[in-house]
């Protein structure tokens, strides 16, 4: 497994503990009612999302779709909800990309694309439900959206999680608070200058930026909160594998701080020795700052 995917896997408890619960819980009563269910996820990974929905759902029919530009990724995702799946009791099939699985009534079906978002194909109106885990501060929101709004049946659901914004806390205080502030500005700063194809993606600030970008694209919000990471050792430990993720984020923080030439390289690498000789010490805590968004696509008026 590579570096990337293993800090997926690690992180998945987090996520789950840090889903917004009113928005998750409103989530789940939409699509209880919706069978049979078409699903599309974009930037699926390791079936983070998928897995989630398939563990909390009472299943019926369900066509799920997983996207991801990384094969890799989309292995490990087939993986996990196939062992998923027989842990549920479901006969499951897997050949050329799909997957599918049976059991009594119930009957789920998972097909992997492997390409960017930018070249998938769908019909119009084809999806009842869109899910973006983690996702929509690496694409521009006003492309994505209209393609999502297209793709939606009318009424139908998009729901995105654990989108950052723009606030990393890192405690206990950090002696030279001053060079600490530069750098997670830094950090900020580089989620700022992303582009993808030329264009502006959602950034440090994903997540109040989506609430704006879904009423103009043509979505109502149906529900709304925060998701944020709460890295914090309970009891003198780090719960689950939040120690492996918290590790993975000083290294993209120090990897930043290298690419700004304002920032002394020194002060920089004693920056990071001191934050992992306490996470070492299990004394290191970190609040990530998220939001979670569930909204129902409207019909458009045409005015005559």
């Amino acid at each position: 497994m590579d570096a990337f995917a293993e800090f997926l896997q690690a992180k998945y408890a987090l996520d789950q503990r840090s889903l917004n619960p009113d928005v998750w819980r409103r989530f789940l009563n939409e699509i209880s009612v919706r069978n049979p269910l078409d699903l599309l996820d974009v930037g699926t990974g390791t079936g983070s999302m998928l897995r989630r929905i398939l563990g909390n759902s009472d299943n019926g029919v369900m066509r799920l779709t997983g996207l991801d530009i990384e094969s890799g990724l989309l292995d490990i995702a087939e993986k996990e909800i196939t062992n998923l799946l027989q842990s549920k009791g479901f006969s499951v099939e897997n050949g050329a990309g799909r997957l599918s699985a049976v059991n009594d009534e119930d009957r789920i079906e998972f097909q992997r694309v492997c390409t960017p978002l930018t070249d998938f194909r769908s019909a119009l109106n084809c999806f009842d439900i869109i899910t973006a885990h983690a996702f929509m501060d690496l694409v521009p929101l006003q492309q994505t959206l209209a393609g999502f709004y297209f793709r939606l049946k009318p009424g139908g659901l998009f729901y995105a999680t654990i989108n950052y914004d723009g606030e990393t806390v890192l405690f206990p205080p950090y002696p030279d608070s001053e060079f600490e502030d530069a750098l997670l500005h830094c950090y900020d700063a580089s989620m700022e200058a992303r582009r993808l194809n030329g264009s502006e993606t959602g950034g440090a600030k994903c997540g109040r930026r989506l609430y704006g970008e879904l009423l103009n694209a043509g979505f109502e919000i149906v529900c709304y909160g925060s998701s944020d990471w709460n890295i914090t050792p309970c009891d003198g430990a780090y719960l689950d594998d939040d120690h492996i993720v918290l590790d993975r984020l000083l290294g993209w923080i120090h990897s930043e701080g290298r690419n700004n030439p304002e920032l002394d390289p020194e002060k920089l690498d004693r920056w990071l020795a001191c934050r992992r000789r306490q996470l070492q010490m299990q004394m290191l805590g970190i609040i990530v700052h998220q939001i979670d968004v569930l909204a129902r696509k409207l019909a458009r008026t045409v005015s005559i």
